[in-house]
């Protein structure tokens, strides 16, 4: 399925999905008509690196980030969709999503995944009814975008 998400340049008021679980759970339930993939190339970003001591300390520096750290993010997100019942997606890709006509802005998408993970029940959490609750959360945004 990863397959069918067209790859391309980020459409203009398309936003970047965050290189994390959630972001890579909201891309496969919007389905690749809602989103686009863009080869990421070189990353040459700075990063800001936290170490906390056991004693409470903390110190924070910022680095280039490497190759190899970017392949442990792509790795932790794969290992994420997997313990999701989700299939890996394709390395090397940022992501984009048009949000659904519904929604003003990126803050209200993310607000209304994590009001949806607030009002699952307790008793009912694992991996696998999370992401399906968000992929329903998801796709009642898109639908309700069809209707009004």
């Amino acid at each position: 399925m990863w397959d069918s998400y067209p790859i391309g340049d980020r459409p203009l008021g398309w936003i970047e999905l965050n290189e994390n679980g959630w972001g890579a759970i909201a891309a496969w339930f919007a389905g690749p008509e809602n989103v686009v993939r863009e080869p990421m190339g070189e990353r040459s970003d700075l990063v800001r690196v936290t170490c906390e001591t056991a004693d409470g300390t903390s110190s924070c520096w910022t680095e280039t980030i490497t190759g190899e750290v970017v392949q442990d993010i792509e790795d932790g997100i794969d290992s994420y969709l997997r313990d999701s019942g989700l299939p890996g997606r394709p390395h090397g890709y940022r992501w984009f999503l048009r949000l659904p006509a519904v929604l003003n802005d990126e803050q209200e998408f993310w607000g209304r995944l994590n009001e949806a993970d607030f009002r699952m029940p307790h008793r009912d959490r694992d991996m696998i009814r999370e992401a399906a609750n968000l992929g329903a959360t998801i796709k009642d945004l898109y639908l309700t975008s069809t209707i009004e």
